[in-house]
This record gives C-alpha cells, sequence and structure tokens, in this order.
C-alpha cells in the first residue's frame, strides 16, 4: 500500500505525543509500504530521515497578525486560535505548492490527526481520508466544523475510552481501536541511569499544568514523613508556579527541575527513579506511564479508564483517585517502604509494556488502512523499491 501520514510537528525535534505517534508509526508503516510523511522540514529527526520513509516537506506558514487583522477585517473575533489560523495558511500555500497533487499522485491513503488537517484535506485531496483521534481535549468550534464538513468517513481512536468519548461528544463514529506504543529496545531496564541520588525518587514527566496533578504531587511529597528527592522534567505555563509552591511547602531543595529533556534521553530517567508518579487529572492514554513501565519503573498514577488500557491496578501499577492528594500521598508512602513491591510491579509493569511495541500497534493500522482500500494483503505482492 501507499500510505501518506499528515502532521507538520512530525519530524521535528520538540514534537508532542501526537507528533511522536505519527512518527512512529510512519517508520514502522515503512517496512513493508511505501509511506510519504508530510511535515515541515528544517532540522528533522534522525529516526525519521533513516527510516524507508519518504519525507515530503510543507511549506511554513507563519503569520502570527494575521489572525488579528482579518479579525479587525470583519469587526469580530474569529473562532479559530492563532494556531488554527496559521494551519490554514500552512495547509493552503501546500496545495498551491503542489503538496495536494503530491498525496494525489503518490498515495493510496491519507492519515491525519488534527481537526484542521482532517476538515481541509479531506475536502483537497482525491483520495480517502482516515482520521486518528489520540486526545480528548476539544478542539473547540473545529470539531462542529468537522461534523459538517469533513469529507472522511472512517475514524479510529488510541483507547476504547477515546473512542467513547469522540462518539458521545462529536457524534463521529469511530471504526477500530489502536493503541500508542513504546519503543522496548530504547525504553528499557539497563538504560544508562540519567542522574543519581542519596534519597529515594519519585519521577514526574510530563507538561507543568494543574491538569497533569503537579501540584497534587508537590502536596503529596511535603506530606511525605520520609525525604525523598522529586526530578520533575517538564515545561509548561505553571512552571514558575511550581517553583513558588516548593518553596511555600518546605520542599524547595528537595525539588529539581529539569525542564525540557530530548525524547531519546528519557529512558535513562525512569531507569533512575524508584517511582515514576504521574497523578494527571484528565488523559486519554498517557503514554509517560508506558513508557516508564517499559523501563522497569514501578508507576503511581490515577484511576483514569484511558490509563487502565494497558495498566492493571495493583497488578503493574498503582493508581488512585484523580486529586486525591492523601491517597497519593498514601501510595507513595507505602512503596516508598516496601522494597520488594516495587521491583514485583517493575517487573510485572515492563512484561505488560512489551505488549504494545510500535511495530504491533503498526501491523493494527495497516490492517485499519487495508479494510478501508478493500485491500487483501494475503494476495498483495511484495513491497519493491521505487
Amino acid at each position: 500500500m501507499k500510505i501518506g501520514i499528515y502532521h507538520d510537528n512530525v519530524g521535528t525535534r520538540h514534537a508532542g505525543g501526537i507528533a511522536i505517534y505519527a512518527r512512529k508509526m510512519a517508520i514502522e508503516l515503512a517496512k513493508s509500504n511505501k509511506v510519504h510523511v508530510y511535515t515541515q522540514g528544517g532540522d528533522v529527526v534522525s529516526t525519521l530521515v533513516e527510516s524507508d520513509a519518504n519525507i515530503v516537506e510543507t511549506p511554513t506558514f507563519d503569520l502570527p497578525s494575521f489572525s488579528g487583522r482579518l479579525s479587525s477585517l470583519v469587526g469580530n473575533p474569529l473562532p479559530f486560535g492563532r494556531q488554527d489560523v496559521s494551519k490554514l495558511g500552512m495547509i493552503g500555500w501546500s496545495a498551491h505548492n503542489g503538496v495536494i497533487d503530491h498525496i494525489d499522485d503518490h498515495v493510496d491513503v491519507l492519515i491525519t490527526f488534527q481537526t484542521i488537517d482532517d476538515l481541509l484535506l479531506s475536502n483537497l485531496v482525491d483520495v480517502p481520508t482516515i482520521r486518528g483521534f489520540l486526545s480528548d481535549r476539544s478542539a473547540g468550534i473545529a470539531s462542529g466544523l468537522r461534523e459538517q464538513y469533513s469529507q472522511t468517513e472512517t475514524n479510529f481512536a488510541n483507547t476504547p475510552y477515546l473512542a467513547e468519548q469522540v462518539a458521545d461528544r462529536f457524534d463521529t463514529e469511530v471504526h477500530g481501536v489502536i493503541p500508542t506504543g513504546v519503543d522496548t529496545e530504547t525504553f528499557r531496564p539497563t538504560a544508562e541511569p540519567a542522574f543519581q541520588h542519596d534519597d529515594p525518587t519519585v519521577l514526574f514527566v510530563g507538561r507543568l499544568v494543574e491538569s497533569k496533578g503537579i501540584f497534587d504531587l508537590l502536596e503529596a511529597v511535603a506530606r511525605l514523613e520520609e525525604r525523598v528527592h522529586l526530578r520533575i522534567v517538564g515545561t509548561g505555563s505553571e512552571a514558575e508556579a511550581v517553583d513558588r509552591r516548593s518553596a511555600e511547602l518546605g520542599i524547595a531543595d528537595r525539588v529539581a527541575l529539569e525542564g525540557e529533556v530530548p525524547h531519546t534521553d528519557l529512558p535513562g530517567y525512569y531507569a533512575a527513579a524508584d517511582i515514576f508518579c504521574l497523578p494527571t487529572h484528565v488523559d486519554s492514554f498517557a503514554t509517560v506511564n508506558l513508557e516508564a513501565m517499559a523501563c522497569g519503573a514501578p508507576v503511581v498514577t490515577t484511576d483514569l479508564e484511558g490509563i487502565k488500557t494497558y495498566l492493571t491496578p495493583d497488578e503493574n501499577g498503582v493508581v488512585v483517585p484523580p486529586g486525591d492528594r492523601n491517597r497519593l500521598a498514601d501510595a507513595l508512602a507505602e512503596l516508598l517502604s516496601d522494597p520488594s513491591r516495587r521491583r514485583m510491579l517493575g517487573v510485572q509493569a515492563r512484561r505488560r509494556a512489551c505488549e504494545f511495541t510500535w511495530s504491533q500497534q503498526a501491523t493494527q493500522l495497516e490492517e485499519f488502512c487495508a479494510t478501508v482500500l478493500g485491500v487483501d494483503r494475503t494476495k498483495e505482492a511484495p513491497l519493491v523499491a521505487a
């Protein structure tokens, strides 16, 4: 099959979870299919460059003031954010520069992951389009427009929970579930530790925003009788507030804010931690939990349906109710006092994570695409390099 994957950040070094999903799928799918990745050019990550996927550069279109100027002309605020307006311009510019023609000429099916991409591309290209839903964060008015104007007929989500949310909130049928994967060769218990500390270490990796539960974690650490070291990896709008709150709680000397860390360096952080903790309030999957599990780290997280796609409470991880700081502190204290249980959970976590490799998930996506195209994979000829 000839598969197109469109995401403007799939090749960038600062890619978020959705872009990394798209990138990993492209790399795996390209091993047995002709894959074209449509993304911003420039300093594309080496793993994508060195893969069998063909990278097609999409034009950069960044007009920060365009939204404001257009709003002043029409006299009302636009229902799109600045980022969406830039994306509208970028896709329009892509059409002008031949990217749409390239998709029509080289692709059997196109996969997108963002609402604006799906809305526009499904109307511009002449090939079937598939939308992947990987986040339960509402896309606002754009979702309503998608419901009315998108030409995409086939969708998938990364968890059964998210599939239900998409169906309920956007009245959009989801035809399959293809979970996020993890690179179990890179994310492994034997990864070189990124740091050492005399005190037991609790690690947090994620955006520094309240919805990720970072302030719950600070409060929980402050309530622990045992002195622990809290390592925080990530950036976000609440970074300064995290620093201030640590000082107010009297634990500033126990907290280290690492800031942004390259994704390829994360295995060393998971491997160095005694406990990984993500007390998130809202998440459709929470990939960092799965990465930590692959590294054999005992995980303490929250009792969300998306997370239970891969984590079974008390078997390969520990869960607490979102926002319950007392239960979170108790869970951390119990694990810190029980090294044998931490080891058991870590072993079970690694075993479970190995059921979610990228190659396994890409096989599911490949079969999904074949179904959309009506391709019988058993009769398809082997891929011949172009």
